[in-house]
């Protein structure tokens, strides 16, 4: 994944001087970009306050601040490696809350992750149904066509065979679930899956529903208004308003779904795409633009993140501290 993440940022940043990059950095309207860094940590805050809603369902103590300081240390996490960020802020929240358990806690992250794949999807489709004439060229060309080329009647097959496989899968377990519970090594694979399934549901029955839309849209929201602040900030995009905000929102966010760490070079290289083909702009200028409204993004994260393990550290410290062997010593 580091490597395709090296190899896309090759691609989209060869063309590109550092005199033309020092240039854009001079000419940035900075204000604009610190709006955007501050609107990257009340998406933090948003997140960590929605999964939160999420996480009572299977612990009425847990708290914002835990999971908010989950989330930050998970996104600093993905820039090692992609995804681990999931189970990284499942560990941090079950070592702050004791009746947490890191399985339930991921069961919650899996509905909540499938809830913002779906919200990404909606957005995308009303997005280029209301506005196909304008944008709908560009979605059929760069990520309709391509992603229809690759689904060839093998791979079809393939994934129809790994999802009827997931599915006997999970047959034989809970067939068996009695006699794997009486090995070693299987009940603790029972536990897991159980633990991680009980996640799964609570969340389903979350109560404060009208809650979590809420910080969705909020979320949203903050993405949007992210968006248009690294247009501002841009000038050679200046004159573009909030639907074309929301056009590179979408798409940008394709590009921190592709499994590279925190999205580098995937994020640049479809936003540099669309900005050069869509308006007309210089490809070194769309590479430079996705840097600009990435690194913002990034230095939020690192920032945020980098408080949080401070704060985990010594909570962590603090717990370890009132264990009952600690009191003894």
């Amino acid at each position: 994944m580091l490597v395709l993440a090296l190899v896309l940022l090759y691609f989209s940043f060869k063309e590109i001087s550092w005199h033309e990059l020092q240039q854009a950095l001079k000419e940035c309207k900075w204000g604009w970009i610190v709006l955007a860094v501050v609107l990257g940590f009340l998406e933090f805050v948003a997140r960590g306050a929605r999964w939160n809603l999420l996480l009572r369902q299977i612990d009425k103590d847990s708290s914002v601040s835990a999971s908010y300081h989950g989330v930050t240390i998970g996104n600093l996490a993905n820039f090692a490696f992609p995804r681990i960020g999931e189970f990284v802020r499942c560990g941090i929240v079950s070592t702050l809350k004791k009746k947490t358990t890191f399985e339930g806690a991921l069961g919650t992250v899996v509905v909540e992750r499938a809830w913002d794949l779906l919200c990404l999807i909606i957005a995308a489709l009303v997005f280029a149904l209301a506005y196909w004439k304008q944008f709908g060229h560009f979605f059929k060309t760069q990520m309709i066509d391509p992603a229809s080329g690759k689904f060839t009647s093998i791979s079809l097959i393939l994934i129809a065979a790994a999802i009827l496989l997931f599915i006997i899968a999970l047959i034989v377990f809970f067939a068996t679930k009695g006699k794997l519970s009486k090995t070693k090594i299987g009940s603790k694979i029972v536990s897991f899956i159980s633990n991680m399934w009980n996640g799964i549901k609570a969340a389903l029955k979350l109560k404060n529903k009208w809650q979590f839309l809420f910080y969705t849209f909020f979320l949203w929201f903050c993405f949007l208004a992210t968006s248009m602040c690294t247009i501002e900030a841009f000038s050679a995009l200046s004159g573009l308003g909030w639907k074309d905000a929301l056009f590179l929102m979408i798409v940008g966010s394709f590009g921190w779904v592709v499994p590279v760490q925190g999205g580098i070079g995937a994020y640049h290289f479809i936003i540099a795409l669309a900005v050069s083909q869509f308006y007309g702009v210089q490809w070194s200028d769309g590479v430079i633009y996705a840097t600009i409204s990435h690194e913002s993004q990034v230095f939020a994260m690192l920032v945020c993140g980098v408080i949080s393990i401070i704060y985990y550290t010594f909570q962590k410290r603090r717990l370890v501290q009132q264990l009952p062997y600690s009191k003894a010593k």
